[in-house]
């Protein structure tokens, strides 16, 4: 009897400690709640970091006591945390404080005044460098050169990079290199003519100058420009911005975390470890505290050619798969196979437009694995290791090789385990319904994720139209062809490439139209506002194993929401050059319960 009394009063002690009360209740809102019915509730109640109530204002308010904070939404909009499925994170914070963002500029002007901005904002002293990224010569009338960007920066070397395999400099950059204008003595072998190891895919811009000697004689001559295309071209450059410290990027960490929360993305996906070095950078960042959103799976990689012995060996090294926890784990592959439509270098079924007169032949692309055997090699050790796979794949080619390949692989396992079901990606993923290679069924079939890049068609959509034709353009990463075969579709911003916004992403998908002129391409792949919502928030939690959790608003799941100062969801449907004013329309946002970031003005 003394045992059971005992055992009754521990009982009470343990329900008197515990509170039943929530920490904070959202009234008198617009919660999107991604669920299965894409249901709207008016309101919604945390405790501890978890929803325990999402419903009416009364299911809510049945949990409030004398210490929960109560918050009238007045009619604002709320939705789950955003994930971005593919977004090259590590260098973030220091691109938004150190470098000029080309994203949104429109011309050679544009491009230049974004650089006297900079110096001026951030006071560069002669002699620093001046970095910048994300331009793209096919959205401008002309490209920028070196000596519009020396009247901006004469005594600084300025570098560019384009959003894909390109860098555009100034002349500073050259008298680095020992190379001077006027003394034709140091000019390399490149100067006046391409080297012959160029691919289709390189090329220097040169303009014809006067050029005047050290003996005051002058003549006429085609010079680079400053700008370079291509893999190799760009190597010619051997002057380039000193590499970030490894505690410069740890601070990075903190920096870009806060960018991501002001946006409402409270989880990312890095595609690549750089062989371990992105995860050391991480865990120091969680070791101090930084790690403020999610960073829910970094991939080991990138594997391009090695050899299945180097492949093994890493993977080895590394010893456990999956580590981490939900702000920060390891876990899975990428394997790259092939280039990009913007350089003319995505492996594809038919030839890229005017390939006859660009680049003398029948240009496919680059296939970096052409050998499917010797890509499926590569793949057997990380499945034998127990790693899911994701490879980057954009023209048709390489992603019917890489489906083909996990159909394969899965077949296989299938035998022993049949209830094998992996979370295995196509990256980029443009075209999966060419003529010749479709395979959205096969896709559907073997549960093959897409994690494509809605932002491309917007801000790259002019270069891209130019290489594959108006007509491939249209079926260019087609969401709604995705979505009706059945295919589950995580969006991401491939950051450094593109944006890092995620509202050009929803724009993307709510008009595909292009950045230059306003064209769209493809509007019967065009998708509404609930679809577009999906592939930034649950699919993105299904890709990475977390959807249990996470990715939409309901009882039992973790608090990571974002409040937008929208009358509905539907508004951005109805108007999506809403998108444009998305970023100061984020008034709050919570991870685990926890506020990441409010807007001064926001009252919480």
């Amino acid at each position: 009897m003394r045992q059971i009394l005992l055992a009754l009063l521990m009982l009470l002690q343990q329900s008197a400690r515990w509170n039943p009360n929530a920490d904070v209740i959202f009234t008198n809102g617009k919660i999107v709640t991604v669920d299965t019915n894409f249901s709207i509730a008016q309101a919604l109640a945390v405790k501890e970091g978890k929803l325990i109530a999402v419903g009416t204002n009364a299911d809510a308010l049945a949990f409030r006591g004398s210490n929960t904070k109560l918050v009238d939404l007045a009619g604002k909009t709320v939705i789950p945390g955003l994930q971005d499925s593919h977004i090259h994170f590590l260098s973030l914070g220091e691109d938004v404080t150190y470098e000029a963002d080309q994203t949104y500029s429109k011309n050679a002007d544009d491009i230049v005044k974004s650089i006297a901005d900079l110096i001026k904002r951030r006071n560069i002293p002669p002699g620093e460098w001046i970095r910048g990224s994300k331009w793209d010569q096919y959205k401008y009338p002309a490209m920028v050169t070196r000596w519009q960007l020396d009247a901006v920066s004469p005594q600084n070397p300025v570098q560019l990079s384009r959003t894909y395999r390109g860098t555009a400099v100034n002349s500073e950059v050259f008298r680095l290199m020992g190379i001077n204008d006027e003394k034709p003595e140091t000019w390399p072998s490149w100067w006046l003519k391409d080297p012959e190891n160029f691919t289709y895919e390189d090329k220097i811009f040169r303009q014809q100058r006067r050029i005047v000697t050290g003996g005051g004689q002058s003549r006429d001559v085609s010079v680079p420009t400053g700008v370079f295309l291509g893999a190799r071209a760009t190597q010619l450059l051997t002057k380039s911005p000193r590499q970030y410290t490894f505690e410069e990027d740890v601070q990075s960490i903190k920096t870009g975390a806060a960018e991501m929360l002001r946006l409402g993305v409270t989880s990312v996906v890095d595609p690549s470890s750089r062989m371990g070095y992105n995860m050391r950078v991480y865990q120091e960042a969680y070791n101090r505290g930084f790690v403020t959103l999610r960073i829910s799976a970094v991939h080991e990689g990138t594997f391009n050619t090695q050899s299945v012995d180097f492949i093994r060996q890493r993977l080895d090294a590394v010893k456990i798969n999956n580590l981490g926890n939900s702000f920060l784990r390891w876990r899975g592959t990428k394997f790259y196979g092939d280039g990009g439509v913007g350089s003319r270098s995505a492996w594809i079924s038919e030839p890229f437009e005017h390939s006859m007169e660009l680049e003398g032949s029948s240009n496919l692309g680059a296939p970096v694995m052409p050998d499917d055997a010797a890509r499926e090699a590569q793949y057997r050790v990380a499945v034998d290791y127990g790693w899911d796979l994701h490879t980057h794949a954009t023209g048709d080619r390489a992603m019917r090789q890489v489906v083909d390949l996990y159909m394969k692989l899965i077949d296989e396992k299938r035998k022993t385990q049949p209830n094998f079901s992996p979370r295995w990606s196509v990256i980029h993923a443009y075209m999966p319904m060419e003529p010749k290679t479709n395979m959205l069924a096969d896709m559907k079939k073997y549960g093959i994720i897409a994690v494509p890049n809605p932002v491309f068609n917007w801000q790259q959509g002019t270069g891209f139209a130019t290489n594959i034709g108006d007509v491939r353009m249209a079926r260019l990463q087609p969401a709604r062809s995705y979505i009706k075969a059945g295919v589950t579709i995580a969006s991401g911003s491939d950051y450094g490439v593109t944006t890092h916004n995620p509202w050009m992403g929803f724009y993307a998908l709510l008009t595909r139209k292009d950045q230059t002129g306003g064209k769209v391409y493809g509007p019967e792949e065009i998708v509404d506002i609930r679809d577009a919502l999906r592939t930034y928030t649950i699919n993105g939690a299904h890709l990475t194993h977390e959807e249990g959790f996470k990715g939409t608003l309901e009882v039992g799941k973790i608090a990571d929401l974002v409040v937008l100062d929208l009358p509905s969801i539907d508004a951005l449907q109805q108007n999506p050059e809403l998108c444009f004013q998305m970023p100061e329309k984020v008034l709050l946002t919570l991870v685990e319960g926890q506020v990441r970031y409010k807007k001064p003005a926001f009252a919480y």
